[in-house]
């Protein structure tokens, strides 16, 4: 209980995004991508990918680099569950398994349009190619933001939004960043306005409860 006149900002229904660069072989990585793409042309239909080439699941790719990327992915998924769903109370012990991962390729003028990801609880995505803000920002919407900059601000008072009342969190990928964020936060990528592909694996998490030894 707080004691009497003690302020506490609560930070309430957060939607908190992992970034981090890694530090992986993305020459090899980009190899392996071009290698899946070249076997399977058509790849995996997404009507949210405009324009752009998406595989199927390669979580089981047996690859070398793809499965150091895949240690970093899970370490980083366990901290991300242990720190923001801390105040959660599991039935046993439970941890984020990697559900699904796919590489994307997008050439020039190639988007993804809003959306999230369904059936999971955290989602991600690495970037193995990524030359500047000319291949595309990744953005985040707010939740609650149209009802809120329609009812609740007078936009003429605001010259820059923060994290809290702004309608959109614009993050300027590079080559070997990793995000994590919530698979309910609704997304996209811009436009690559570049000549150069731009390559990226998206993946999927979901909690999982581990067996007792």
């Amino acid at each position: 209980m707080a004691k009497k006149n003690e302020i506490n900002i609560i930070p309430l229904f957060a939607n908190p995004l992992l970034q981090i660069q890694l530090d992986l072989d993305t020459d090899k990585l980009t190899e392996l991508a071009v290698q899946i793409q070249n076997k399977d042309k058509k790849g995996r239909a997404d009507i949210i990918n405009k324009g752009g080439w998406q595989s199927n699941n390669i979580a089981e790719e047996p690859h070398e680099e793809l499965k150091k990327l895949k240690k970093e992915i899970t370490q980083y998924l366990q901290l991300y569950h242990s720190e923001v769903f801390r105040g959660m109370k599991f039935k046993g012990n439970v941890t984020q398994s990697i559900d699904n991962m796919w590489v994307m390729i997008n050439e020039k003028h190639h988007y993804v349009d809003w959306h999230i990801h369904h059936k999971a609880t955290l989602s991600g995505v690495y970037y193995i190619k990524h030359d500047g803000v000319e291949n595309g920002n990744i953005l985040f919407k707010h939740p609650e933001h149209p009802q809120m900059s329609a009812l609740h601000w007078k936009k003429e008072l605001v010259e820059v939004w923060d994290m809290t009342s702004g309608e959109i969190f614009i993050i300027p990928p590079k080559s070997n960043m990793l995000l994590i964020f919530p698979a309910w936060l609704e997304h996209k990528v811009e436009a690559n306005l570049r000549n150069d592909s731009r390559i990226s694996i998206s993946f999927n998490s979901i909690p999982i409860l581990e067996k007792k030894s």
